[in-house]
C-alpha cells in the first residue's frame, strides 16, 4: 500500500514523463482476510483512479498440483501472472515493495543454505524489469509513512506464526542477533549483500568472456568447453560449469556445490565421465561435453548414439500454409491450413483430435519458414496460461509421458519455443478467440498421396 501511495504521488508530480501506473493484486485464497485485503486495494485504485487488476486462485491447490512448496508455487503463480498483466497492459517495469527487513531474511536464509556470492547477494534494488524502490527502508519506516500520510494497510496474520523456515528468521533468528549480537543487524546485512553485489557484477562480467573463450559446439551440436578452461580460477571455473548446466539442465540454480565439485575433482583428464540429475558429462582429447542424461555421448561414426529402448527419430519439417507434408517415419501428414482453404470434409472427423487452433497472428509473429514440426532439442519450453513458461522435460513428466518416447514424438515449434505437442497440450501463445482469423495445425494418418496435395 506504501509502494502503490509512492508511485502514484510520482505520477502525479511527473505528469510531463507520461508515466502510466496499473496494480494487480493476487488472491490467493486461504485467509479469511484475503476478500477483505483485495477490497482494500481495489478502493484505493478507486479513489487514485488507478486500473486495478485482481487476480484469485487456489494456492495451495496449485502448490499440490505442482509438487511444490507453498510459497515456491505462489511465488511462481504470482510472478507468472505480473508477467503476463505487464504484457496486456504494456508495462516496462515491475515494481515490488520488498523492503531492508526482507532482504536481511533472504541473506540469512541463503546463508543457512550455504549459497555462495550470487545468493548471498540478496535481492537486487533493479534486475531485468523488476524494481525495488522501498529495498533500503525498514519495515518500522514504512509504517510511519503509512501513519503520516494516513495510507490505509492490511497486516498478514500468517507472518506471525513461526510455521516456515522464513518466518522463523524473521520472528526469532532476527531478533535475538540485534538483541544479543548487532542492534544494527538488518542494516549490516543489507551492506553485505550490496557487497557482494559488487563482487559478483564483476565475476557475471569475467565469466562472460571466459564463456566466449572456452565455449564451443561440436559437430553433434553439443555444449562443450575447452579442456584449457581448467587453468581458470576455482572462482570462475565453477560459475563456468553451473553455466553450461544450466543450459542442459534450465534449472535457473545451475549445478549444486557437490556436483561441481566432481567435475572440478576430475582435473580435466580425458576418459572421466559423470552421471548428474538430467544430463551426463564426458570428457574427451577434445573437451567436455555436456550431454541430457538419456543421451549417451558417443563418437562412433560420428553419430549420437542413444540406448536401446530410447531411439528417437530425427524430425524437422517447415511448415508452409496451405499445404500437407509427410512424415514418412511415423506414416502420418502435418498440414498447416487457413480453415478457410479447408475442404468440405470434415477434417476434424478423422484426426483422433491431434488439431491444434491458432489465430492469424502466429503467422504475423512467426516467419512460415522457421516454424516446423520437429522432435525434441535441447532448451525447448512451453508457455502455459495461468503459469508461465515450463521446460519440455516438465510438460512431458506432468503428461505421464515415457522418457523412451518423448523423443519420438512430433512436436511444432518456432525456434525453442514449443506451441504443440500433438495430443498432450496446446502452448497459451496464439490462442484463438471467436473474432479471430484461425489456422489449423493437422496431424492425421498417412492415407495416400491425395491427402498430400497442396491445398
Amino acid at each position: 500500500m506504501a509502494l502503490s501511495h509512492i508511485l502514484w504521488r510520482y505520477v502525479q508530480q511527473e505528469q510531463s514523463r507520461g508515466i502510466s501506473l496499473v496494480l494487480t493484486h493476487v488472491h490467493h485464497g486461504v485467509r479469511k482476510e484475503s476478500d477483505h485485503e483485495a477490497h482494500l486495494v481495489q478502493q484505493m485504485a478507486e479513489k487514485w483512479d488507478i486500473p486495478c487488476i485482481t487476480h484469485h486462485f487456489d494456492a495451495k491447490g496449485y502448490a499440490k498440483y505442482m509438487r511444490q512448496s507453498f510459497q515456491e508455487a505462489a511465488r511462481e503463480w504470482r510472478y507468472a501472472r505480473w508477467t503476463e498483466d505487464m504484457r496486456k497492459e504494456g508495462c516496462t517495469l515491475l515494481a515490488t515493495a520488498h523492503h531492508l527487513g526482507d532482504q536481511a531474511e533472504t541473506i540469512l536464509y541463503r546463508l543457512l543454505r550455504g549459497s555462495g556470492t550470487a545468493g548471498l547477494a540478496g535481492m537486487y534494488p533493479s534486475k531485468g524489469s523488476i524494481i525495488r524502490p522501498l529495498l533500503t527502508f525498514t519495515k518500522a519506516d514504512i509504517l510511519r509513512y503509512c501513519e503520516r500520510e494516513a495510507v490505509p494497510f492490511a497486516l498478514d496474520p500468517s507472518n506471525e506464526e513461526p510455521v516456515y523456515v522464513r518466518n522463523r528468521i524473521r520472528l526469532e533468528l532476527l531478533p535475538e542477533l540485534e538483541r544479543s549480537y548487532n542492534s544494527r543487524i538488518q542494516e549490516t546485512l543489507g551492506r553485505t549483500g550490496e557487497l557482494l553485489r559488487w563482487d559478483e557484477e564483476y565475476l557475471t562480467q569475467q565469466v562472460e568472456v571466459a564463456w566466449r573463450k572456452y565455449h564451443y559446439k561440436d559437430s553433434l551440436g553439443m555444449i562443450c568447453l575447452s579442456l584449457d578452461v581448467f587453468t581458470e580460477p576455482a572462482a570462475i571455473l565453477s560459475r563456468l560449469l553451473r553455466k553450461a548446466g544450466m543450459l542442459i539442465s534450465k534449472e535457473p540454480r545451475g549445478l549444486g556445490f557437490t556436483y561441481i565439485s566432481k567435475i572440478m575433482g576430475s582435473k580435466g583428464k580425458p576418459g572421466w565421465m559423470q552421471d548428474l540429475p538430467g544430463m551426463r558429462i564426458k570428457i574427451t582429447d577434445e573437451g567436455l561435453q555436456f550431454g541430457c542424461a538419456h543421451v549417451n555421448i558417443g563418437q562412433s561414426n560420428g553419430v549420437m548414439n542413444t540406448t536401446d529402448d530410447q531411439q528417437g527419430l530425427t524430425l524437422e519439417i517447415p511448415l508452409v500454409v496451405g499445404q500437407w507434408a509427410e512424415i514418412p517415419s511415423l506414416r502420418m501428414a502435418i498440414g498447416l491450413l487457413r480453415e478457410w482453404n479447408l475442404s468440405t470434409e470434415n477434417p476434424y472427423d478423422k484426426c483422433e483430435n491431434k488439431i491444434a487452433v491458432f489465430s492469424r497472428s502466429l503467422l504475423d509473429r512467426v516467419a512460415e519458414q522457421s516454424l516446423v514440426c520437429r522432435t525434441r532439442r535441447e532448451g525447448d519450453r512451453m508457455w502455459l496460461r495461468g503459469v508461465g513458461h515450463k521446460s519440455l522435460k516438465k510438460v512431458f513428466q506432468e503428461a505421464k509421458i515415457p522418457d523412451q518416447a518423448r523423443s519420438k514424438m512430433p512436436l511444432i515449434a518456432y525456434g525453442t519455443e514449443v506451441l504443440w505437442i500433438p495430443g498432450v497440450r496446446q502452448s497459451g501463445l496464439y490462442h484463438a478467440d471467436n473474432k479471430d482469423e484461425k489456422i489449423l495445425c493437422i496431424l492425421k494418418p498417412q492415407t495416400g498421396s491425395s491427402n498430400l496435395q497442396s491445398l
